[in-house]
């Protein structure tokens, strides 16, 4: 019927069109159904809320209204007002459009909740009558009992006993105490002569007919003891929310079952339709790309070939455009052959020129790796040092670990130049993999000194401080040399990576207190006769500082700091003497910070002889001694000046 391939395609096209379009319109029809009937069945679960919200508001009212004076100088409340909104929003919406409702139930609803408002109203206006304290009848009874209290001739005892009573009876709502009272009323009544110049009679009887109006009261509206119309209203209402919850459930039901029904319906057609197009779409879609696939499995061979099959070419079966696509192909499969063979052969000759170039920018790159760490790019944001620039830097937290061998110079002294570096070389290579293996880097060795960074959390520098010294007796073992020992400073902080210098000549550094305070730090191993000090800023930042075994050497200020530093040894597995009194340690420092020096003394000389080359115990006694002799400083505050670096 058509002559191009685009004609027929654009016809299908636009029948598969009209059956989507018709799909889409049963959709949105069966969509609409749904919301109708969900609609009424939230306004119908909307009703109940309010409903339970007026119940609410009517408990409301007796709970706190009948004892609320107000509400009985005003006659109303906002327990009250809330409520009339509520029943009145009830009432007028009571009426559904009846897709799913039960028009029998929904009457009986609506005719219940006229009697619980009913019953309400009832109760509502006997409560306001009776009063309360001062207020309406209760208001009276208390007048005449005032008045029989300071202007009758009664006997108080009488009168305290007969308010007594009263009282009694309004607390603990017992009839006992109304026939008491009934009693004694009508006995001081007969006591009293028939001729009563000040009223005293009337009084009397008008404040027990009173009582005994509001105990007849009290008796009809039944809130103290839950009788008479409250009794009846509660059972009103749980019948009301009874019948309402049925409803609800039956509703549901009815959904269900409309919704049940509309799937089906709806389904079936929709099915239907879906199939009809499908199978329209397949036979069209069959004969139409037949061509193109015989023609794209040749082309797939023309490929997977590398564009070397020369014999044979795709059949032209039709005059549209697939037919000149065909056509097309063959004379294009034919001038791609040639120009391929000649672009072999340039890239065979390029492929070995570039794979030389790129063997050697291998080697470049680890050769600069070992100068520059690649760490050290990474967290300058760049891909590789190529990209480094004058200029570029990264603020990070990072802990900062120096490492030095004791007395290097004296040991390097003894060495010939060759012998140094071999030394040391032979020292980096037991201490550096250790730094590696515990996510740090060395930023630079500075002589027998090595400067190393973590970025990650101080735990790992103070895990990599036990391995070193591990490592370190390891090597000690081996060595053919005078053994060696080390000193470690850990320090955690905010830091500047970056690079320095010239466009000709650039360098990476760290710039940063944080490192300046690493240095100190272990500078004071020295000072101390330890392995390994660590600032309190790494411990703040362990996520479990039990991991380690650490004691506390107090606040130091370093040579060029104004402001001190917290400082505790890092004990290792070999620190087992110190380990075994540690506690008596910790209370020795103590008592020195309370200026408690006698006792602080007698404490680190008993330490003193289980371990005599212990620096911070020999340290701590000095420091006692000396400031026995002196006496305190007025600024005295326990931090130790260290002019030492």
């Amino acid at each position: 019927m058509f002559t191009t391939f685009r004609h027929r395609l654009l016809f299908w096209f636009l029948v598969f069109i009209c059956f989507n379009i018709i799909i889409l319109i049963l959709a949105l029809s069966y969509l609409q159904s749904r919301e109708e009937i969900a609609d009424e069945i939230n306004h119908i679960n909307e009703n109940y809320t309010v409903l339970l919200k007026a119940v609410a508001k009517q408990q409301g009212f007796f709970n706190y209204d009948t004892r609320n004076p107000d509400f009985f100088v005003s006659g109303t409340s906002r327990n009250l007002q809330e409520y009339d909104s509520l029943y009145s929003h009830i009432s007028a919406k009571m009426r559904f459009k009846g897709i799913v409702k039960n028009a029998e139930t929904s009457e009986l609803i609506f005719n219940k909740l006229h009697e619980v408002d009913s019953l309400f109203k009832v109760e509502t206006a006997l409560v306001l009558k009776r009063g309360y304290k001062d207020n309406n009848l209760e208001g009276e009874m208390r007048k005449r009992a005032h008045w029989l209290e300071n202007t009758s001739k009664l006997n108080k005892s009488y009168l305290l006993m007969l308010r007594r009573h009263e009282k009694d009876y309004i607390i603990r709502n017992e009839i006992q105490y109304v026939e008491k009272l009934n009693s004694l009323a009508r006995s001081l009544i007969a006591d009293l002569p028939i001729q009563d110049e000040d009223s005293t009679r009337f009084y009397l009887q008008s404040y027990l007919k009173t009582f005994n109006s509001i105990v007849e009261l009290d008796r009809v509206t039944g809130l103290n003891d839950n009788t008479g119309l409250k009794l009846q209203l509660d059972l009103r209402v749980k019948e009301l929310s009874n019948l309402y919850e049925a409803f609800i459930v039956d509703t549901q039901k009815h959904q269900l079952v409309l919704y049940r029904q509309m799937t089906i319906s709806y389904g079936l057609v929709i099915v239907f339709l879906l199939l009809l197009s499908l199978g329209i779409s397949f036979l069209m879609a069959k004969k139409i790309t037949k061509p193109l696939i015989e023609l794209t499995e040749y082309i797939t061979r023309f490929v997977d070939s590398n564009f070397t099959v020369e014999e044979g070419s795709p059949s032209v079966r039709s005059k549209d455009e697939i037919g000149k696509l065909t056509q097309n192909f063959t004379l294009l499969k034919s001038e791609v052959i040639s120009t391929l063979k000649y672009f072999k052969q340039k890239v065979e000759e390029r492929t070995k020129e570039l794979a030389m170039a790129n063997e050697r920018l291998v080697k470049i790159n680890q050769a600069n790796s070992r100068f520059v760490p690649n760490e050290f790019v990474h967290y300058l944001n760049r891909k590789g040092i190529e990209e480094v620039n004058l200029g570029d830097h990264s603020e990070r937290d990072m802990t900062v670990m120096f490492t030095d061998i004791r007395s290097f110079t004296e040991i390097s002294e003894g060495l010939s130049p060759q012998e140094n570096f071999d030394f040391l070389n032979r020292y980096l290579k037991e201490i550096v993999p250790v730094i590696q293996q515990h996510g740090g880097f060395i930023d630079k060795y500075i002589g027998d000194s090595i400067m190393a960074l973590f970025p990650q959390s101080p735990l790992q520098a103070m895990r990599a401080a036990i391995e070193m010294s591990k490592a370190i007796e390891k090597y000690n073992r081996t060595s053919n040399t005078e053994p060696i020992s080390i000193g470690i400073g850990i320090h955690y902080g905010k830091l500047i990576l970056g690079t320095i210098g010239h466009e000709e000549r650039l360098d990476t550094t760290v710039i940063s207190d944080v490192v300046n305070v690493a240095s100190r730090v272990e500078g004071l191993t020295r000072h101390y006769n330890c392995t390994t000090i660590v600032t309190t800023s790494c411990l703040e930042h362990l996520p479990n500082s039990l991991e380690f075994t650490t004691r506390y050497l107090g606040e130091v200020k370093v040579k060029g700091k104004r402001k001190q530093i917290e400082i505790v040894e890092l004990l290792h597995d070999a620190d087992e003497i110190k380990k075994s009194y540690q506690k008596e340690f910790g209370e020795a420092v103590h008592l020195f910070k309370s200026r408690r020096l006698e006792e602080a003394v007698s404490m680190f000389l008993e330490i003193q002889k289980i371990n005599s080359e212990d620096g911070a115990v020999n340290r701590f006694l000095d420091r006692c001694r000396e400031l026995i002799k002196n006496g305190f400083p007025n600024d005295w505050d326990g931090i130790e000046i260290m002019n030492l670096k």
